[in-house]
């Protein structure tokens, strides 16, 4: 809802017009129209008459929306609205009714508009001097000592929702006139709190801000009694602001997207393997009769990365799908078990109504012994067949956890065949280191002449016999990676795969409570209009006369 300001200016110059001519008054305020539904005006009460506008703007852009004879009025009492605090003008041909946003808004306007109709029966007393008309202006502004604690609000529209600003600081005002510095401070900062959680829920249209609907003050702040004193506000405003921000937000209950970015990772990781292989390989190549190898050369670092790095993505992506099935697993087995208690507290609740009914029913006429039996017997088999489909839905949540449990196992598997792979790859680096230093010092002793010919064609050729073992077993590894990705990918599309079966079987079970509550709920119904048969008709039948003899 809207807060309603009323603003209040005096003309001390207009001495010779009456008291409510030189009062002039402005507001939001809503107006009940013909077709019962609230609509909001900004109200404006000068010498000529109570005008009513859309918005603030159009009083000096636009003529009025519509005007309200003040001469015309018999009497303005409160009405019981089913929105805000509701007052009514009685006219000569028909009623208005108006709506303000708080207790003090509505009084204020009460007493204007009551000063103003008076004042308009006796033109006479009102105009019979000056003294008098001072006196009213007086006691006029002696009744409303504090116009901006009595829910002012500014005349001009710059602001986004004036509704909200006067909305928590009425109510405190309320509860007393003298406030200090600090509380004023306070009321102050809770305003623009309000104001800024308005201007982000609300719509953009201004008109979408300003809608009447019920309950939509319950959406921005908790309903204040109107009995309740001002050291329980002030309490109770104490309280709200402890509440942290993190409380006041909604948690999401569904899960995130984590298997396609698990899927992407894995192909980025897999062409940047593939880039560093060809690289490894092409400086293998360039490597064979230039440049010297060993433990320090460039392509065992980069062996050595290639590994770090893959033993850090297998680890990673063996930490995030070891999380996620924890997560999926913990989660199922609190559905599963919240379903269970439920199921079996309704089956439970059901059953022993539908027993005590049965008992009911047998203490009545023997007539109806056939009827109660095969009521007894379909409810029996429903029962039966609603136990049935839960023993089934329990047996197929069983099946697709065993079957987690299978993959489970299957992924420890590969990942005791990824150690073995890894420790001959460090066999097999060790005998590249070897085979290097064979080749440095083959290499250094041609240089230095010591090695004949024939040793040098036998050292050769061996060279050339095991490079040509290394390249295939390098390509073997390579296949072997590429298995393991291929089974890794295949993993992962199982898992999700399991993912969507064990959500649609427990959207199923969600829709199955949700039947078997209405079938309960409709054979309960069945039960009490059959016992309210078979007690009116008890009523009805006649009762046996006694013979005294």
């Amino acid at each position: 809802m809207g807060g309603f300001g009323v603003q209040f200016q005096f003309q001390p110059e207009l001495s010779h017009c009456a008291p409510w001519e030189m009062i002039y008054t402005q507001g939001w305020m809503f107006m009940l129209d013909n077709c019962a539904e609230w609509r909001k005006f900004w109200f404006v009460l000068d010498s000529s008459g109570l005008k009513y506008y859309s918005n603030p703007d159009a009083e000096e852009r636009d003529g009025p929306d519509g005007e309200i004879d003040i001469s015309r009025c018999l009497e303005v009492v409160e009405f019981e609205a089913d929105k805000n605090y509701g007052l009514q003008i009685h006219m000569r041909d028909g009623e208005i009714t108006l709506s303000a946003m708080t207790l003090r808004i509505r009084r204020n306007w009460i007493d204007i508009l009551q000063r103003c109709i008076r004042t308009s029966e006796s033109p006479d007393n009102a105009r019979s001097g000056t003294n008098p008309t001072n006196q009213n202006g007086e006691t006029f502004k002696s009744s409303h000592p504090d116009r901006h604690d009595s829910g002012s609000e500014p005349t001009s529209p710059s602001h986004d929702d004036p509704d909200m600003m006067s909305l928590p600081s009425t109510n405190h005002r309320e509860a007393g006139v003298g406030r200090d510095t600090e509380q004023e401070k306070r009321l102050g900062d809770r305003t623009k709190w309000f104001q800024e959680a308005v201007s982000d829920r609300e719509a953009d249209s201004p008109w979408d801000k300003v809608q009447l609907k019920k309950g939509a003050v319950a959406r921005v702040m908790p309903q204040i009694p109107e009995t309740m004193a001002g050291t329980d506000i002030e309490k109770k405003w104490e309280d709200f602001e402890k509440i942290p921000v993190g409380e006041m937000r909604s948690l999401s209950l569904i899960g995130s997207d984590a298997p396609q970015g698990t899927t992407d990772a894995l192909q980025t990781e897999v062409v940047s393997l593939r880039q560093k292989i060809e690289a490894l390989r092409k400086a293998r190549a360039g490597s064979g009769s230039a440049v010297p190898c060993g433990p320090g050369s460039p392509c065992a670092s980069r062996l050595e990365e290639l590994e770090r790095e893959y033993s850090e993505s297998l680890q990673e992506m063996e930490r995030v799908h070891e999380r996620e099935r924890r997560e999926m697993e913990a989660r199922r087995e609190q559905m599963l078990r919240e379903e269970a208690r439920h199921a079996a507290q309704a089956i439970e609740a059901l059953r022993t109504a539908h027993q005590e009914e049965l008992e009911s029913v047998r203490g009545g006429e023997k007539t109806d012994s056939a009827l109660s039996q095969s009521e007894r017997v379909s409810l029996q088999q429903e029962l039966d067949g609603l136990s049935e489909r839960y023993t089934q839905r329990c047996v197929e949540l069983t099946q697709l956890q065993n079957a987690t449990g299978q993959r489970h196992t299957l992924v420890e598997e590969r990942h005791r065949e990824v150690e073995q792979l890894r420790k001959e790859n460090q066999e097999l680096q060790a005998r590249l280191t070897e085979e290097m230093s064979l080749m440095r010092s083959f290499i250094t002793g041609q240089r230095s002449g010591v090695v004949p010919v024939g040793s040098y064609e036998r050292s050769a050729s061996e060279l050339e016999m095991l490079l040509r073992v290394k390249e295939n077993e390098i390509e073997y590894l390579h296949k072997e990676i590429s298995c393991l990705r291929n089974e890794v990918q295949s993993l992962i599309k199982e898992k999700q795969d399991l993912s969507e079966r064990y959500k649609a079987v427990y959207v199923e079970l969600c829709g199955l409570k949700g039947l078997s509550e209405r079938e309960i709920s409709s054979l309960k119904e069945h039960l009490r209009l059959t016992n309210a048969a078979l007690e009116e008709e008890q009523q009805h039948q006649p009762r046996p006369s006694t013979i005294q003899t």
